[in-house]
């Protein structure tokens, strides 16, 4: 079973190509007359019966209106979760992590990257968000197939940009010490990228056994990086629902 978070026009995108391959899926957005449920003929559960009825029938497709905690409870109570799409405009992987380890954004954390990052891979800030891409100048295509020679710059696109943060963030003489997680979003066609859940789930593991955390989540040419810090009276979502 997939996850669709955000049911607009990139998660509606991605529910066409899963249901004509009839996977199991679950759109989740905060809006039930989202582009998605208006042109599928959704199931809508919510409350506590979601699980019940997502485990008694697998196969289905079901809307839950909700946003990232509600996606949170899900991957942590369904262990038949694959994939994960992140169609919403937010950093879906830090969110989640965030929400079941018990963390809160730090803007302070995301000054320090940015200061060691190359700038030509920052295209932008937002509290404790940092933007990155391998074409920072150039408009993009909407639906990039992620050729090895990129189809905008003509330049060959030797490491992905996963790669590359990965090993910049790694660098532990660089920023503070603190540990960091890079997910890759991987192609499932045109300008449409998935988070497998096994990454997620190592990463959340990883993140429950650290003070502060540098999340990032990157495809082959663009990215997000998000700073969080733990909050130590704040309990994750593991421990409020048990």
């Amino acid at each position: 079973m997939d996850i669709i978070i955000g049911g607009g026009e990139y998660g509606n995108s991605a529910l066409k190509k899963l249901i004509r391959e009839n996977r199991p899926v679950i759109v989740i957005d905060e809006n039930p007359d989202c582009k998605a449920c208006q042109k599928y003929n959704l199931t809508v559960i919510s409350g506590n019966l979601q699980r019940e009825i997502i485990n008694d029938n697998p196969a289905g497709k079901y809307f839950i209106k909700g946003g990232i905690r509600e996606a949170a409870e899900i991957i942590r109570e369904n262990p038949c979760i694959e994939r994960i799409f992140p169609t919403a405009p937010v950093h879906v992987s830090a969110g989640i992590i965030a929400e079941i380890a018990g963390f809160i954004p730090g803007p302070a954390g995301a000054e320090e990257i940015i200061k060691k990052l190359p700038q030509n891979l920052v295209t932008g800030r937002d509290g404790a968000n940092i933007y990155c891409s391998l074409n920072p100048k150039k408009a993009c295509l909407k639906d990039c197939p992620e050729p090895p020679v990129c189809p905008v710059t003509k330049e060959r696109r030797e490491t992905p940009l996963w790669s590359v943060l990965e090993d910049y963030l790694s660098r532990k003489d660089q920023i503070n010490n603190t540990a960091s997680i890079v997910i890759p979003s991987r192609q499932y066609g045109p300008g449409l990228g998935y988070i497998s859940s096994e990454d997620l789930r190592f990463a959340i593991a990883k993140a429950k056994t650290l003070p502060k955390v540098r999340v990032a989540t990157a495809c082959k040419c663009h990215g997000v990086i998000t700073s969080l810090k733990r909050i130590p009276h704040k309990q994750g979502l593991e421990k409020r629902i048990k």
